[in-house]
């Protein structure tokens, strides 16, 4: 067995234990509810959902933000502080690094909707990439192109360190919210923050808007916009406006036309006014560039992939 998968297994043997041991020990030294008490006692379900509600915007925010416009498409600089906090909450919430997130997405840029894409619901099948797309993900980072791709990305020591260490904040997180919430709702909180990627990044973008909507420009792929499921862009700061980000990948907001919205846009802008961001893309033109005869509803990619 190598010495990595060693590593491995005797990690999370290490955490395994220390979860366990957390059930006696946090009731026996702080109390059954942590340091927060009763907090989530009362209207239980309720205030879960809105803690994941505002883990999962803050999160893919983030990532939209920081991995996305601005390490991989370059349409957004943001100021060093603004860029350490947003890829340590990623690093904590969702043990994902930039060398990896940007890597894999520049690959799937090049290969979107091909055989080659590592999360396309029109080869594997939307229930796969909505459910499964998270493991997709986890094996592309080793494929040859994608380290080739990886190895080119500049980075600093603090982005090589998480790179290294991808479970150490989420893990600490975890014991964090163990302390402060007691072993049960410490536990369930860290296990939504576990599920905020799968869902709404991989899930949420990859799956539904390479599968169903619009299509305001030929991107040559299945690319479609569904950022009129509002509450749900919201959530994930604009990203199901996916076409328009297909097409033109180096713009800062994925809302071209006037009935779009992308909240990520509006935070960018917000930073930009007190200096902690720079608008380096460009938004296009919409009636320049749309489709000659664009597709007036709601229109499915591959009908096959729904199947």
């Amino acid at each position: 067995m190598k010495k990595e998968n060693l590593k491995d297994i005797g990690f999370f043997a290490l955490l395994a234990f220390t979860w366990i041991f957390s059930f006696w020990a946090i009731p026996a030294v702080i109390g059954p509810n942590g340091l927060w008490g009763d907090f989530f006692t009362t209207y239980t379900w309720l205030k879960l959902g809105i803690v994941f509600v505002l883990m999962a915007h803050l999160t893919i925010s983030a990532m939209s933000i920081a991995f996305h416009r601005s390490h991989t498409h370059q349409s957004v600089k943001l100021h060093a502080s603004v860029d350490f906090l947003m890829q340590m909450w990623l690093w904590m919430v969702t043990s994902m690094s930039k060398l990896d997130w940007v890597s894999v997405h520049i690959y799937h840029h090049a290969h979107s909707d091909t055989e080659k894409d590592p999360h396309s619901p029109a080869q594997k099948g939307l229930a796969n990439v909505f459910f499964f797309g998270v493991l997709d993900y986890s094996r592309a980072k080793s494929w040859p192109e994608v380290i080739k791709i990886r190895g080119r990305l500049p980075a600093n020591a603090y982005e090589r360190f998480i790179s290294r260490h991808l479970f150490l904040a989420p893990v600490t997180l975890s014991m964090l919210l163990l302390i402060a919430f007691g072993p049960l709702y410490g536990t369930l909180i860290a296990v939504l923050n576990f599920a905020i990627s799968p869902l709404f990044a991989v899930g949420g973008v990859n799956a539904l808007a390479h599968a169903v909507g619009y299509q305001n420009y030929d991107s040559k792929d299945q690319s479609r916009n569904l950022g009129f499921l509002f509450f749900l862009n919201w959530i994930i700061s604009g990203e199901l406006d996916h076409n328009n980000h297909h097409k033109f990948p180096k713009s800062p907001s994925f809302a071209h036309r006037w009935f779009e919205f992308d909240i990520g846009w509006v935070y960018i802008r917000l930073m930009r006014s007190f200096g902690l961001a720079k608008v380096t893309g460009n938004i296009p033109n919409y009636h320049k560039h749309a489709l000659v005869s664009r597709p007036s509803a709601l229109s499915i990619a591959n009908p096959a992939a729904l199947e």
